[in-house]
């Protein structure tokens, strides 16, 4: 690890160079409370009572002798004063580099005073050798210059145990803190505490190189080239970003991923190791249609960010949040379709405005958790379940048969090929009750519940209504996926099993009610002794 020894003669030099310029500093001497931990910070290896009291000396004996002579000069015709706000450890940094940018001119010309540094004791000393013994010192000063900034240099050991490698790799302090801040709780300001770490990494030696190269592409003495994310080591450095804390490499990583998804799928890595935050990080920058458009054959990562997706789907706020089961006709449905979307038919109430409304109720048995792993054990993977459950929240409005369906209805309107006859008898009069030729099926002239249970099926004509364009999008996305999204329509003897039953509560209270079961002409058997009148006399002989 390199760095200042507290005992170093280099050390009391620019210390003592630093103080002496702070003295001739008006702007520095009206300051009451000095900030004497970020003038230690300059000097490595120096504390601030060190700094104070080395300050209080050079005040004293300033007192006693003459001025500093050129020193003092010099400073004035060099150092612009230091405005008291911007009197920080980064614009002290920068002050002071300032004062020592000249340092061998400077220790030159003041060489013949006695009372330079604590390094010059003896006053017999010549000023040939004073001046040597000043140049050496300048020579280290200008050398250790660079940790002024950035802090002494931390030695990183990286062990790669897959390749028997070792490796040692050297980073500033402040710099390494600033960029991993993984190291921050243990590098403390304390310098003390430096010489007690001992950094060792397990990594690959390669994947960390990359790292450093990154945490030093901004500093001007490094003759590193800036690297550059690939496909093939991408995945290796998020993971390695994310648990060093590199939040900026992360985010670069994470758009990368976003970017090159199909590309990165296809190399040879693990994508198994990318945890659970950093999936929901890059599901958030897909939309699910360009999560679709990944190509990714094997499967590696595709159906874990459907899997965010799907949850997504049922946030709070969200579409699916109120998803649920009707009690009565077994659908699938939401609140917002709920008052759209057909129940059965003796669940038809009519509201204040005279308009039909139909009464779901909630099925308490029904668990969403068990209907997503219905659909998953039913389904290929993630990704189908997912449109599937796109295709039950969300809906449009069809304009042959007048009725909002969801998505996965899409080819569920439902008609007859032939029209009603409402003609019968001889005399071909006109009756209230109709049937279809195509299926012998009866129907009512006036059906005020909209009845419509055609024997044949064919799509909806979707009827575009929002301004924003909201149908029209879903309606790309629906005829792009309809094979994953649409169901097939139940039979015509289900749907018809559905139809209303008068004697409903009666038969309830019996016990012989079979929930959405019952059909037109299944009492022959509810009231047999009162039925039993109307059987025929038996003949009495």
């Amino acid at each position: 690890m390199s760095g200042v020894r507290r005992d170093s003669p280099s050390r009391m030099v620019a210390l003592d160079l630093m103080l002496r310029t702070f003295m001739n500093s008006t702007e520095f001497n009206d300051i009451q409370s000095k900030n004497w931990d970020a003038i230690a910070k300059l000097i490595p290896g120096t504390t601030p009572r060190e700094c104070e009291q080395r300050f209080e000396e050079l005040q004293i004996a300033a007192g006693d002798l003459a001025a500093v002579g050129d020193l003092s000069t010099i400073a004035a015709q060099r150092i612009h004063p230091l405005p008291r706000s911007h009197l920080t450890h980064l614009s002290l940094t920068k002050y002071v580099k300032g004062l020592i940018k000249d340092d061998r001119t400077l220790l030159n010309r003041s060489a013949s005073n006695t009372e330079y540094g604590a390094i010059v004791k003896e006053p017999t000393t010549t000023n040939n050798q004073m001046e040597k013994t000043c140049k050496v010192q300048a020579v280290k000063v200008e050398t250790h210059s660079e940790p002024v900034d950035q802090g002494p240099n931390m030695v990183i050991h990286v062990c790669d145990e897959a390749k028997n490698l070792k490796q040692d790799f050297v980073c500033p302090r402040d710099l390494l803190v600033q960029e991993m801040q993984y190291f921050s709780e243990y590098l403390s300001v304390d310098a003390q505490r430096w010489e007690e770490v001992d950094i060792s990494v397990h990594c690959d030696v390669q994947i960390f190189d990359w790292l450093m190269r990154f945490v030093k592409r901004r500093d001007p003495t490094s003759t590193q080239t800036v690297p550059h994310l690939e496909p093939s080591n991408v995945v290796s450095i998020l993971i390695s970003s994310d648990f060093l804390k590199m939040k900026n490499l992360v985010e670069e990583c994470v758009k990368y991923c976003h970017d090159n998804l199909s590309a990165i799928v296809a190399t040879p890595c693990n994508m198994n190791c990318i945890n659970d935050d950093l999936i929901t990080r890059i599901s958030a920058l897909f939309t699910d249609t360009e999560i679709d458009d990944v190509k990714d054959r094997k499967d590696k990562f595709k159906s874990k960010l459907f899997c965010k997706k799907i949850v997504d789907l049922f946030k709070s706020g969200q579409k699916a949040a109120s998803l649920y089961r009707c009690q009565f006709c077994k659908r699938i449905i939401t609140h917002s379709l709920q008052s759209k979307v057909k129940c059965l038919t003796k669940r038809v109430t009519i509201d204040h405005h005279g308009n039909i409304a139909f009464n779901h109720v909630r099925d308490p048995a029904w668990d969403v958790n068990d209907y997503l792993m219905c659909l998953r054990n039913q389904a290929k993977n993630w990704q189908e379940v997912y449109w599937q459950i796109w295709g039950t929240v969300n809906f449009l409005c069809c304009s042959r048969c007048n009725q909002v369906f969801p998505c996965s209805e899409l080819g569920h309107c439902r008609f007859h090929p032939d029209t009603a006859q409402y003609i019968s008898g001889e005399g071909l009069k006109q009756t209230p009750i109709g049937n279809y030729g195509c299926c012998n099926l009866d129907v009512l002239r006036f059906d005020p519940l909209e009845e419509n249970n055609g024997c044949r099926v064919r799509d909806h004509v979707v009827q575009l209504q929002g301004e924003d364009g909201s149908d029209s999008k879903i309606l790309d996305i629906l005829l792009q996926r309809r094979d994953i999204i649409c169901t097939s329509p139940p039979s015509l003897e289900n749907e018809r099993g559905h139809d209303i039953n008068v004697f409903c509560d009666e038969e309830a209270v019996l016990g012989l009610s079979n929930e959405g079961g019952l059909t037109k002409g299944q009492l022959q058997h509810v009231f047999p002794d009162d039925n039993a009148m109307f059987a025929r006399p038996e003949v009495l002989l």
